[in-house]
């Protein structure tokens, strides 16, 4: 039986802090969950819509720093509002208010910086990483005004990252001592450390940021970090119950899901669930942390999803079906291909180069061609891109795509049963669903379809009916 002190970090999305009223909610939640002698972290989101504030206010700087700084006073304006309504006054809120005027004065001189200089690679990330540095530091001050122990840390001080501006990865090994020296005694002293989402530092010690969803990304790496010297969960607290068997506005039936494991979640992340990081749950898997998902709009004794290394029920065979509603189908196809070597090799290097994600990849037998998927956005760059390419570009070559949607049925209970590919592809015919494309890995973890976004709703309706509200029906 482990010694070790039990560790919540709390993460909260910019959806949830957004009045008096919702920071007076979080107060209540970490005394909820603070018994017992547990010692609490608290990792928040910028406010709600800052992040897109910001970066409209980089695009205004390229083109008129009157424009920008007008965005920025209003920007402001908002924050201190904030800081208004929810600190008590006294010290604390004239700390808070000196602080937002101390950022946006940073702001400043960073857009006349960028119409001087231009846009150079780091400064996104520097200027994007106010958002958290504002809303975690009048949050820290919004505790101590209310007598809580709390005390604010900044991404940086903490995370070492690589140098993948807009998508970067930590460095483990360096973020484990920064995290051990940082929060450690904090913690022992009895401090709740209120720590800055989604940006870190490299080893220049510029300001990264971890991309989408990176505030979850920064809460499940301290997690990591500290998982020597205590026993750490992890909650995020979002404005939706948790994981859904499906897109409850494509599938009305949809339910939560209340127990998934590590890799079924990160599928449903990869293939458009945007309410988790797609690599933040690597952090908690590789240490075994438990990950809750919870409506921070309901009562905490409410359904809600716990992700682990949960093993599937009897009869359990799809978990949920995730999909991407618009994505772009892109085949190379010619007969030169079964006689030129490396063609999938040359395909990857130029969509690395462009920056480019591929969510999945298929190739028939007889080489003649290769399909492969991006995402919607990214779909006109790689077309132009292969026709650019000295070698893609060639004669010997056709480049087609279209626009279609991908489904992809995640389940572990795949790997358990033959035919389950073969059930899939009769309810989809059954429900007169055209299948384009078809992908599966060795670990049988998920199956992903290609269609006509014209069918999405009735093969998601289709695949749902067939193996998802069976399997409730007999758990029942």
């Amino acid at each position: 039986m482990s010694t070790k002190q039990r560790l919540i970090i709390h993460k909260f999305g910019g959806s949830c802090i957004v009045d008096e009223t919702s920071y007076a909610k979080t107060i209540d939640i970490i005394q909820q969950f603070n018994e017992n002698e547990t010692a609490t972290i608290v990792v928040l989101s910028a406010f709600k819509g800052v992040t897109d504030q910001l970066l409209k206010m980089i695009s205004l700087s390229i083109e008129s720093v009157d424009d920008a700084e007008v965005l920025l006073d209003e920007m402001t304006n908002f924050h201190v509002d904030m800081a208004e309504r929810t600190i008590a006054t006294g010290g604390e809120l004239a700390d808070g208010i000196s602080f937002v005027n101390s950022c946006f004065t940073k702001l400043k001189a960073a857009a006349r910086e960028v119409f001087e200089s231009g846009l150079s690679p780091h400064m996104q990330d520097y200027v994007v990483s106010f958002g958290e540095c504002i809303s975690t530091y009048l949050f820290a001050c919004y505790l101590k005004a209310q007598g809580m122990n709390a005390a604010y840390f900044s991404g940086e001080s903490l995370i070492m990252t690589t140098s993948e501006f807009g998508n970067a990865m930590p460095l483990m090994e360096k973020t484990r001592v920064k995290v051990k020296l940082a929060l450690v005694p904090a913690l022992e002293d009895g401090v709740i450390p209120i720590v800055t989402g989604f940006f870190a530092e490299n080893e220049d010690h510029l300001i990264t940021t971890l991309g989408r969803g990176g505030s979850d990304f920064s809460a499940t790496i301290i997690a990591n970090a500290l998982a020597d010297e205590y026993e750490p969960e992890v909650i995020f607290w979002k404005d939706v119950d948790g994981l859904l068997t499906a897109n409850p506005t494509i599938e009305p039936d949809a339910t939560l899901i209340s127990e998934i494991s590590y890799d079924e979640a990160k599928e449903l992340a990869f293939f458009g669930s945007k309410i988790l990081h797609p690599v933040c749950l690597r952090m908690a898997m590789d240490r075994d942390i438990p990950v809750q998902l919870r409506n921070f709009c309901k009562t905490p004794d409410m359904p809600y999803t716990t992700i682990s290394k949960y093993k599937r029920k009897a009869g359990e065979i799809i978990k949920s079906i995730a999909c991407l509603e618009k994505c772009t189908m892109i085949t190379l196809q010619g007969a030169a291909m079964v006689s030129l070597p490396g063609i999938a090799a040359r395909l990857f290097a130029i969509m690395a180069r462009e920056k480019i994600n591929i969510i999945l990849i298929s190739q028939a037998s007889s080489e003649n061609n290769i399909t492969f998927v991006v995402s919607q956005q990214d779909g006109k760059a790689a077309v132009k891109a292969l026709k650019d390419s000295k070698f893609f570009g060639k004669q010997w070559f056709d480049i087609i795509s279209e626009e279609l949607s991908l489904i992809a049925a995640v389940g572990h209970g795949m790997a358990f049963q033959a035919g389950v590919a073969g059930k899939i592809f009769t309810a989809l015919g059954d429900a007169d669903v055209n299948v384009r494309a078809i992908a599966q890995g060795s670990s049988e973890l998920n199956i992903s379809i290609l269609i006509d976004p014209n069918d999405l709703i009735t093969a998601v309706h289709a695949i749902h009916e067939k193996f998802i509200k069976i399997t409730e029906h007999d758990d029942a």
